[in-house]
């Protein structure tokens, strides 16, 4: 019989599958970390697997080796004739227990080393845009797709929703609790709703990047539209957005970020904040002047007892990462950038109809687009169906990355689930506040002139011909509405199909 290394007590079944589980665990962990160091291939879960389930399955078989140790020594205790003291003696002159010290004393430093590493790396893990875009599978799709799309692609999700410092980090982590749990037994909504409640307060967060104090001024702005004729004829608006100033600058004249360097506070009467009936603009002298609607529910009493919101980004930049295209502007870009060719009559509404259905699933999305527009040239256009048939292809492609980008249908989510603050076309946006109908007491109302935050240098159709500083009022097309649509909120007719 071979001499035994260790001490009798850890020769038993348990304390070996004990060893067994840590010794391979271990292994596994270091073949990984390795991969992990040398690879450019790493998928998504073996940085979950490898700093965060490995090392608890490890740890686990190190529990279980004294386990069995301490098992063995009660039933010794109970069997044995002679007596055992009630503690473990060491002495490191027995070659044996010396060797038991040193192997665990070795073991405890390496698994210290390899907790730090892997601590890092776990916390490394649970920060990176793949752990909170792709943990929950589906549940997160629409944020993690739309992520990549953005002006924040190469920006890590905690930096705008956990933001610096350890105590909003431990808050995450601890709200990601009802999370996984929500998760595992699909108690979780569908679309998920915004806004989320008791996110870090932007000037902590957008502001680390965008800093208020820096001059911006104006931003010229081209936007291309294409009209549902058989021409697909372009209309163009090419205008100045009055961005803004530096908080600490002079005003010259309004502009969008006025909001910024002024504080206003609201009431909204619905949970997207879409409808807002009482705004209170508050001086820096502490005047205030109150905004109503002639349906505002809210009264000087009741007030008293609600919790007034204050105006951050995030009530206009509201979408400023997740953003979901419309029909009508995806449309509308594909074709400015030829990926959608509009020379192919229709081609504009044809494009948008097939987008607008709410499809059972992706996969029947994406063939029955593909069936939608074939069939319409087949049928309206059957001299031009084989003849233009790549182009045919390839507006479908396009189409078909427009849905896989915008469109989730297991989660309910497209452009009609989440309202984009920014602008007034398509959503009331600005217009939740500058309708016209804001009035204050003494008279005074909150603008909703156009020449407040835009002013437009050339717009129609054709290549631009002529550019005047001094701004033009806005021309609707086609030919035809002429002024009739002045009166009326941009929403009565846009709906993100256009």
């Amino acid at each position: 019989m071979s001499k035994r290394r260790f001490p009798e007590l850890f020769y038993n079944s348990i304390s070996l599958a004990g060893a067994i589980i840590a010794s391979v665990t271990l292994g596994a962990i270091i073949i990984l970390m390795v991969v992990s160091t040398f690879s450019n291939f790493f998928p998504p879960y073996f940085g979950i697997v490898t700093y965060i389930l490995l090392p608890v399955v490890m740890i686990v078989g190190l529990i279980i080796i004294p386990i069995g140790a301490l098992i063995r020594r009660k039933k010794r205790r109970e069997a044995a004739a002679r007596g055992e003291p009630p503690l473990p003696r060491i002495d490191l002159n027995d070659p044996r227990q010396r060797a038991a010290f040193f192997f665990f004393a070795t073991g405890t430093l390496l698994l210290m080393l390899l907790t730090a590493i892997g601590g890092y790396n776990a916390f490394e893990v649970t920060e990176s845009v793949t752990f909170c875009g792709k943990l929950c599978h589906r549940v997160m799709k629409p944020e993690y797709v739309t992520h990549f799309d953005s002006p924040h692609a190469r920006i890590a999700c905690v930096q705008c929703h956990v933001g610096p410092g350890a105590s909003w980090y431990v808050k995450s982590k601890l709200s990601g609790l009802y999370q996984v749990y929500a998760t595992i037994f699909d108690k979780y909504p569908r679309p998920i709703p915004v806004p989320i409640k008791n996110l870090r307060p932007a000037r902590v967060t957008c502001e680390q990047c965008h800093w208020p104090q820096a001059f911006v001024g104006e931003r010229r702005v081209t936007l291309p539209f294409y009209l549902e004729d058989s021409a697909n004829t372009r209309w163009t608006i090419d205008m100045l957005v009055r961005v803004g100033r530096s908080t600490s600058g002079q005003a010259i004249h309004p502009s969008v970020h006025w909001h910024v360097t002024h504080t206003v506070e609201f009431l909204a009467t619905d949970s997207t904040q879409q409808h807002i009936p009482w705004v209170r603009l508050v001086e820096a002298d502490g005047k205030t002047e109150t905004f109503t609607t002639t349906d505002n529910p809210f009264t000087p009493d009741s007030v008293k007892g609600l919790k007034v919101k204050t105006m951050d980004c995030m009530d206009c930049h509201n979408r400023p990462t997740h953003i979901i295209l419309t029909p009508g502007e995806a449309v509308n870009n594909d074709m400015a950038s030829g990926a959608i060719s509009p020379s192919l009559p229709w081609i504009k509404q044809t494009a948008v109809n097939a987008l607008i259905p709410q499809y059972a699933n992706t996969r029947n999305a994406l063939d029955s687009i593909g069936i939608a527009v074939r069939s319409f040239y087949e049928t309206k256009y059957p001299q031009i169906a084989a003849p233009d048939s790549p182009r045919i292809d390839s507006a479908i492609s396009a189409l078909r990355t427009i849905y896989s980008e915008n469109f989730f249908p297991y989660m309910h989510v497209d452009w009609r689930a989440y309202a984009n603050d920014i602008g007034h076309m398509d959503y009331r946006g600005c217009f939740r506040c500058h309708d016209g109908n804001h009035k204050a007491p003494n008279g005074d109302v909150i603008p909703n002139d156009c020449q407040t935050c835009h002013q437009i240098l050339w717009q129609g159709t054709g290549p631009e011909t002529s550019v005047t500083l001094a701004g033009m009022p806005f021309k609707h097309p086609p030919a035809g509405i002429d002024d009739a649509w002045q009166g009326a909120m941009c929403t009565d007719c846009h709906d993100g199909t256009q």
